[in-house]
């Protein structure tokens, strides 16, 4: 008798487990690209979220280029994208290959200043050498020099190919004053007691400090609409969620990323969370990309709306 139980409970299980790993495949997979990032946390909690309706599978990138060649292609569905890679997009004057369905954040790129130099105001700027990571730094960065009242062409600049321990080593040797940098590099050097955030928010720039957003390829779009809404959806809640529970995001993200804890908490207060699409600040700062060099031609706004889902 023993053993009948024991092989009935034996068959028992097995089919339990057969049937839930049956209804884990017959659910519906989601692509996801993303960066190891404070401001990825809303798309990171989708596979949360979102846990009882679809399978999420990361892919992780380095770079937004290689993510946005990704999503064009169709290797992924969806994925965290900067707004600089959508303007870049519509400038070619082609057909939109991925829209975006949901903002993520602004700022979260951020002068942080080695301790021997002092820097209390804009003014001070003057005359300094700035390591800048070439592309969307460099934007922030002369956009609010300008905006308050400084020449861009007062400052020494360095540039940097990437992001990454380079940039860090030659802010902490003094072979720059300063760097304009993504988060969490800023924290990162401000965790590691050599540097300091400014009183200069160049995140405080006259097109909002736009970073990145969710964008969706437009094939996936059109045959899941109901699940981009969903997605985009659980976007929005996640972000009013980390909003209003910073120590969450804090505690997500150290968990979920395994970054240091101290460097997430430093890193959190320059960043914003934002889910709100922004079609008219990104055409401004489509011509400030113009005037650095980075696109040719600005987008038309037919052309450059043509990439924001209908809201």
């Amino acid at each position: 008798m023993t053993r009948l139980r024991a092989f009935i409970v034996s068959v028992a299980i097995t089919s339990a487990l057969a049937s839930g790993a049956a209804i884990a495949q017959d659910k519906p997979l989601v692509r996801v690209g993303y960066f190891s990032q404070l401001h990825d946390a809303a798309v990171l909690d989708l596979q949360n979220r979102l846990a009882d309706q679809y399978r999420f599978e990361y892919v992780r990138f380095q770079r937004y280029a290689d993510a946005a060649i990704a999503l064009s292609r169709g290797d992924i569905d969806i994925s965290s994208l900067g707004y600089a890679n959508l303007i870049t997009e519509a400038s070619k004057n082609t057909e939109p290959k991925f829209q975006f369905v949901a903002g993520l954040a602004r700022g979260a790129i951020n002068l942080v200043c080695n301790n021997k130099v002092e820097v209390k105001d804009w003014s001070d700027l003057k005359g300094k050498t700035i390591g800048i990571v070439s592309g969307f730094p460099e934007v922030f960065l002369d956009d609010a020099l300008e905006k308050n009242g400084q020449s861009p062409r007062d400052i020494r600049k360095v540039n940097f190919a990437v992001a990454g321990p380079p940039v860090l080593q030659a802010l902490q040797d003094g072979t720059t004053d300063c760097s304009a940098v993504f988060e969490p590099f800023g924290a990162t050097a401000v965790s590691g007691g050599y540097a300091y955030y400014p009183p200069t928010n160049i995140a405080d720039n006259s097109f909002k400090g736009l970073n990145n957003a969710l964008a969706v390829s437009t094939g996936f779009a059109q045959k899941n609409a109901d699940v981009v809404k969903d997605i985009a959806g659980a976007i929005q809640a996640s972000t009013a969620h980390f909003q209003a529970q910073p120590q969450e995001w804090i505690e997500f993200m150290t968990r979920s990323q395994d970054f240091p804890k101290e460097i997430v908490q430093i890193g959190v207060e320059r960043v914003e969370l934002d889910s709100t699409l922004y079609p008219q600040e990104a055409a401004l700062l489509a011509q400030k990309m113009q005037k650095l060099g980075l696109i040719r031609k600005t987008p038309e706004s037919v052309q450059l709306n043509a990439f924001f889902a209908a809201q």
